[in-house]
C-alpha cells in the first residue's frame, strides 16, 4: 500500500510535467524523475509500433542510453515485450533466471542488468507501450510497482492525447492542403448558418476577405450575393442537394457573374448532418 509520502510523490511528478508539451521531452523529464524516486540506475520507455508489431524506444536514462537505440524490440520477445503482450506488469530480481530475460542486450551494450521493473502503458484500455527500469539498489517491489503503474497510467493518457491530436492536425492539414488547391470555389456552412470554410478562390470569385466573412451567418456574410445565399441555405434547410446548376450573379463593380454550382450535404461517420457545402466555378466568360 502506498504511504502519504509516495502518493506526494506522485502528485509532485504529474504536477512537475502537465505542462511540457513536447511528447519526448515529456517522457524523457519522467523518465529521470521516476527513476530517481524508485533510486534505480537506469529506464527506457517503450511506444508501440502497431504497424510492424515492435517497440520504439522513445526515452532513455543510464550507462546504455546511447547502443540501445539501435537495438530492434519486438512485441512478445523479451521481458518488456511480453509486458506488452500481455499488459500485465513484471518485477524481476533475478534476471539471469528468467527465461524472458534476453542478454543479448547486455552484451552489446556492456550494461549489466541487476533487476527490472516493467510496466505497461495502457489507455482506454489499449496497451500503447512500456516503462521499464533497471538496477535498483536493493530489490524493487510491490510499493515500487504501485508507484509506477499510478503514474504511468497518467502518462498513458498525456501520450495518446498527444498521439490523437497529431493525427487530427495532419488531416486537419491535409483536407486545408486540398481546399487550398480546389480549382474552384467552395464554402461550408454549419446547420445554424454560420460560415466554417471558405477556400481562397471562394473568396478571390466573390470578391470577399476569408477572414472576414467566417464565422459569420451566411447571410450577413454575403449581403450582395442573397441568391447564392438562398441557395446554400435551402440545402441546409430542406437537405436536398442540387448538381450542375447555373446562377447569374452581379460582381461589386455590377458587371455579370455567371456560377456553375453543386451543392452537398456534410455529415459525420454516423451519419448526422453537420451542415452544407457549395462548390463553385467562375462560368462567366464561357456563357
Amino acid at each position: 500500500m502506498l504511504q502519504s509520502e509516495q502518493l506526494k510523490i506522485i502528485y509532485e511528478i504529474v504536477n512537475d510535467i502537465r505542462f511540457i508539451y513536447d511528447i519526448n521531452r515529456l517522457l524523457n523529464v519522467y523518465l529521470e524523475k521516476i527513476c530517481q524516486t524508485v533510486k534505480c540506475e537506469a529506464g527506457s520507455i517503450f511506444l508501440v509500433d502497431f504497424q510492424r508489431d515492435e517497440l520504439k524506444l522513445v526515452a532513455s536514462k543510464g550507462s546504455a542510453d546511447t547502443a540501445i537505440h539501435s537495438i530492434p524490440f519486438k512485441v512478445g520477445i523479451g521481458i518488456c515485450g511480453k509486458v506488452v503482450q500481455t499488459q500485465e506488469p513484471k518485477i524481476v530480481n533475478s534476471p539471469q533466471d528468467d527465461e524472458l530475460f534476453n542478454s543479448t542486450v547486455d552484451t552489446l551494450t556492456g550494461f549489466k542488468t541487476l533487476n527490472i521493473l516493467c510496466v505497461p502503458m495502457i489507455s482506454t484500455g489499449k496497451v500503447i507501450g512500456a516503462i521499464e527500469l533497471l538496477n535498483k539498489k536493493g530489490k524493487f517491489n510491490e510499493d515500487d510497482l504501485e508507484l509506477v503503474m499510478l503514474t504511468a497510467s497518467q502518462i498513458s493518457i498525456v501520450v495518446e492525447t498527444s498521439r490523437l491530436y497529431t493525427e487530427i492536425l495532419k488531416l486537419k492539414n491535409f483536407t486545408d492542403s486540398i481546399l487550398e488547391n480546389m480549382p474552384g470555389g467552395f464554402i461550408a456552412i454549419d446547420s445554424f448558418g454560420t460560415i466554417t470554410t471558405l477556400n481562397p478562390n471562394a473568396a478571390r470569385i466573390l470578391e470577399v476577405e476569408r477572414i472576414a466573412v467566417t464565422g459569420r451567418f451566411l447571410y450577413e456574410a454575403f449581403p450582395h450575393h442573397k441568391e447564392l445565399a438562398d441557395i446554400l441555405w435551402d440545402t441546409n434547410q430542406k437537405k436536398k442537394t442540387v448538381t450542375r446548376q447555373d446562377i447569374k450573379l452581379l460582381n461589386r463593380a455590377g458587371d455579370p457573374l455567371v456560377l456553375g454550382y453543386s451543392t452537398i450535404i456534410i455529415k459525420d461517420r454516423e451519419g448526422n448532418i453537420l451542415g452544407s457545402g457549395i462548390t463553385f466555378q467562375d462560368l462567366t466568360k464561357i456563357k
